[in-house]
């Protein structure tokens, strides 16, 4: 008898120290961290067509009208991070595992939250109420890991409490993979109706989420740069391996090469109709060509095999 309880009391120490060790090796990745972290999303719904949209988080201080103090952050459309085209829209701040945003409330008709945005303090069986439907409530499904590029982060998933499935996940140091701002009370009024994607992550210009398949980590479309669609622009082959052919009725200005993180590669003067683009050191994959005419700027999709 006194071998058996020893050997209980000795297993429950040995649980007991191996908990502890694990809570001494785990590490929260908080959203609000150093440096500069851009998001790009997209989202629709009824009301409000697609949209691509790109947020970034700096490390400037703002302190808004409840008297808290926030990092900056900006809203931008374009292909890298300008403070001086950027629209700051408000600040992130963190406190006790819960990320708030503060701030514009929408874009183009697009709603977005404001208020609480994440709580990564919840457990299995927690629920909260989504703003500004108060009375809507959701259930943590689950609560596992999952390893993006060698860093390990946890995951919340969410749902209704009657539902078996989850609608949404938080992921830790990142955010919703619906998107950063995405109303998350139009995902469940509306459900398939209303989508929002989490495309791409960066943090310091290190890539560390990519959800975005073939569209990069850059919006290609509703750019605000955009003014006139030249549909008179071609490319081929596309696909190519090697060489690739741009053709204009207009005058090519200038024509830009950005790779898939939304980085310009490439980049000439050309003042004339025709250009031919020796892509054979470029890698495989999917890049955006940017052409500036006198019509106006568009941008078209090339895969390099």
């Amino acid at each position: 008898m006194k071998t058996h309880v020893y050997k209980l009391v000795l297993g429950i120490i040995i649980s007991l120290t191996a908990l502890n060790l694990n809570a001494q090796d785990y590490e929260y990745l908080p959203i609000v961290k150093s440096g500069v972290q851009i998001w790009t999303t997209e989202s629709s719904s009824e009301g409000f067509g697609g949209h691509y949209s790109r947020f970034a988080l700096t490390e400037e201080d703002t302190i808004m009208d409840d008297g808290k103090l926030y990092k900056k952050l900006y809203f931008f459309l374009d292909s890298a991070f300008n403070h001086s085209t950027a629209e700051c829209i408000g600040g992130i701040r963190e406190e006790d595992k819960k990320v708030y945003y503060k701030g514009k409330a929408s874009y183009d008709g697009e709603p977005w939250t404001t208020g609480l945005l994440c709580d990564f303090s919840l457990s299995v069986g927690d629920t909260f109420d989504v703003p500004p439907f108060w009375d809507l409530t959701v259930i943590v499904i689950d609560v596992d890991t999952v390893d993006f590029l060698g860093i390990q982060r946890r995951q919340i998933h969410l749902g209704f409490s009657d539902w078996a499935d989850a609608m949404f996940k938080w992921i830790e140091g990142i955010g919703s993979d619906l998107g950063l701002l995405f109303a998350t009370y139009q995902r469940f009024l509306l459900k398939n109706h209303a989508n929002g994607s989490l495309l791409c992550y960066l943090n310091n210009g290190e890539l560390q989420y990519n959800n975005s398949g073939d569209k990069g980590c850059f919006p290609i479309i509703g750019l605000d740069e955009i003014t006139i669609e030249d549909n008179s622009i071609t490319l081929y082959p596309n696909p190519t391996s090697k060489d690739v052919n741009i053709s204009s009725e207009n005058i090519i200005n200038s024509i830009e090469v950005f790779n898939s993180l939304g980085q310009k590669v490439y980049q000439t003067n050309v003042k004339q109709k025709e250009k031919t683009l020796d892509i054979n050191s470029l890698s495989k994959g999917v890049y955006i060509i940017g052409v500036s005419t006198d019509m106006g700027y568009i941008r078209k999709k090339l895969i390099k095999e």
